[in-house]
C-alpha cells in the first residue's frame, strides 16, 4: 500500500479555488454590481406594494370624474327615453290621423251634399208664391 501525506490527501479530495489578483478597480467593479443586484432585489420584493399603492394613487384620482361622467350619462339616458316616448306619442297620433282620412272624405261629402240640399230649399222658396 502507498501511503500519502496528509496534505498531499487534502489537494486531491478538494481543490483550491484559484488566487485572483489583486486588483483595485476590479473590486469596485464588483462592488457595484452587487450594489445593483441588492437593489434589485430590494425593489423586486417591495414592488408589490408599491403597485397596490399606484393603483390606490389611480383609483383616488380616477374615480371621481368617473363617478361624475355616470351620473350625466344616467341623466341624459332619461332624457332620451323622455325623448323616446315623446316622439312614440307622437308617430301613434299621426297614424291615428292617417287612419282618420277616410271619415274626413266622408264627412267632405256629408257636407256638400247638406249645401246642395240647402241651394234646393233656397230655390224652392224663392220659387212659391207668397
Amino acid at each position: 500500500m502507498n501511503r500519502t501525506s496528509t496534505n498531499e490527501r487534502d489537494k486531491m479530495a478538494a481543490p483550491s479555488p484559484p488566487q485572483l489578483p489583486n486588483d483595485p478597480d476590479l473590486e469596485v467593479k464588483v462592488k457595484k454590481a452587487l450594489e445593483r443586484v441588492s437593489e434589485n432585489i430590494h425593489i423586486s420584493a417591495n414592488e408589490p406594494s408599491l403597485a397596490v399603492y399606484r393603483l390606490q394613487e389611480h383609483v383616488r384620482r380616477a374615480l371621481p370624474p368617473t363617478v361624475s361622467r355616470r351620473q350625466h350619462v344616467t341623466s341624459l339616458h332619461s332624457q332620451l327615453q323622455g325623448a323616446c316616448y315623446d316622439v312614440e306619442y307622437a308617430l301613434s297620433a299621426v297614424r291615428t290621423m292617417s287612419d282618420a282620412g277616410e271619415k274626413f272624405t266622408s264627412l267632405q261629402e256629408l257636407l256638400k251634399s247638406a249645401i246642395f240640399h240647402r241651394q234646393q230649399l233656397k230655390y224652392e222658396q224663392t220659387r212659391r208664391p207668397k
